[in-house]
């Protein structure tokens, strides 16, 4: 082993049949060993959070595939690099792999760039990704790619591996089981952190046996505990989440306080704004722009001073008014139009051009002529009389209900 190679380097598998976990990516008819197996190329999305395999099954893939590649990485290389593959490309008669790392990193301008050579075949993207490829990636790749989504990696399976690399003295380590086991444990599924402690440990402590006391000795919580993936990280957000729908101040306190500890306000931002829009809604609509308002403010002011801040968005959000009717309601309009969508009334289809009186296309009443309403058909007649929305009687969505029954009986 090279002294300045790190040990996760060192000891990426360079095969499929090497990576560890993720059986459901890599079994018998499994799309990649499909893809392999009849030599087929495919643009794929690896997404997953950090240290489970994405880069490593990307490039054991392109290496089985017997395919050129090269590595672009989104964050730190520019234009001229990519343009230099995408020359490359050009010239290889068999396909090529672009292996890009942090898609989510991609900018307007490479996007642009790469898009027409993905759209020609002329190349392949492996594209890798702890980012949320819905939200985070140009849907017009995203449409030109099958989405592989890896899991945390299972603590039995890094500790046996490991175990196997000891007894086979390709990590030259004395450590006794439960201290390998903690390691396992609590990296939540990240394999390259456990590697990264292990590397530690064979270069600095190999002169005497590793035991439990000696790993929290070395290791504080923030760089050995709390990682920021895995079902401990899920379970909290939906813990802070149940919290603040059931108005439980100190528990949403709680949670989020061990969010904020662990520095994923991403994850942290996207919870809130979707529990204010999914369970205080209309009860209490300006909540969600003031939520809105202090993620913005914390972008700005950083850590630690956003700590204050998320301290009153959370207490104002436990102790808000709450209501779901949006959330159902949109849902179950989304369930209607996914069994059958039906014709438009013709008086509300657009008028606008010359011969829509013609086509009946006439007999809209605006509303604003009749003092704000109206009474008038805009459902189709086949769903003329269903109820979507059925409002709560919570904050200001009561008000709301009150304005429009006004309206109506006038």
């Amino acid at each position: 082993m090279n002294n300045k190679q790190p040990l996760a380097e060192f000891l990426r598998p360079n095969e499929l049949s090497e990576i560890i976990g993720q059986n459901h990516l890599l079994n018998e008819d499994s799309l990649i060993n499909r893809m392999v197996k009849n030599h087929k190329l495919y643009s794929l999305i690896f997404y997953g959070p950090p240290g489970v395999g994405k880069t490593t099954i990307a490039l054991a893939t392109a290496k089985a595939l017997k395919i050129p590649y090269a590595i672009f990485n989104a964050a730190t290389d520019d234009k001229t690099k990519l343009n230099q593959y995408l020359d490359l490309a050009k010239l290889s008669s068999n396909g090529y792999i672009l292996i890009c790392e942090e898609i989510h990193r991609l900018n307007r301008d490479k996007q642009d760039i790469l898009l027409p050579f993905l759209e020609k075949g002329i190349i392949y993207l492996f594209a890798c990704t702890t980012e949320n490829p819905y939200f985070i990636v140009n849907p017009a790749i995203r449409s030109r790619c099958q989405i592989i989504e890896l899991q945390p990696l299972k603590a039995d399976n890094i500790f046996n591996h490991l175990q196997s690399l000891i007894k086979s003295n390709k990590i030259q380590l004395k450590i006794n089981d439960d201290a390998l086991w903690n390691i396992c444990e609590q990296a939540n599924g990240d394999y390259r952190n456990v590697l990264n402690i292990i590397d530690i440990l064979i270069n600095l402590y190999s002169d005497i046996v590793v035991t439990n006391e000696l790993i929290q000795k070395i290791f504080s919580n923030n760089n050995f505990n709390a990682s920021h993936y895995g079902d401990m990280h899920y379970d909290t957000l939906s813990a802070l989440h149940k919290s603040l729908r059931g108005s439980d101040v100190d528990a949403a306190l709680y949670y989020g306080a061990i969010l904020i500890k662990q520095k994923d306000f991403v994850s942290l931002n996207r919870r809130l704004i979707a529990c204010c829009y999914e369970d205080i809604g209309l009860a209490n609509p300006q909540l969600c722009d003031c939520v809105i308002n202090g993620i913005k403010a914390i972008e700005i002011v950083g850590y630690p001073e956003c700590i204050q801040i998320y301290g009153c968005i959370l207490i104002e959000m436990a102790l808000s008014p709450k209501s779901n009717s949006a959330y159902k309601a949109i849902h179950m309009a989304l369930d209607t139009v996914g069994k059958k969508t039906y014709s438009i009334p013709n008086h509300i289809k657009d008028q606008s051009y010359a011969s829509a009186g013609k086509l009946n296309h006439s007999g809209y009443k605006y509303p604003h002529d009749y003092g704000g309403y109206v009474d008038q058909q805009y459902l189709p007649d086949a769903l003329k009389g269903i109820k979507f929305y059925t409002p709560t009687l919570n904050g200001i969505e009561d008000l709301l209900q009150k304005w429009i029954k006004s309206n109506k009986k006038d």
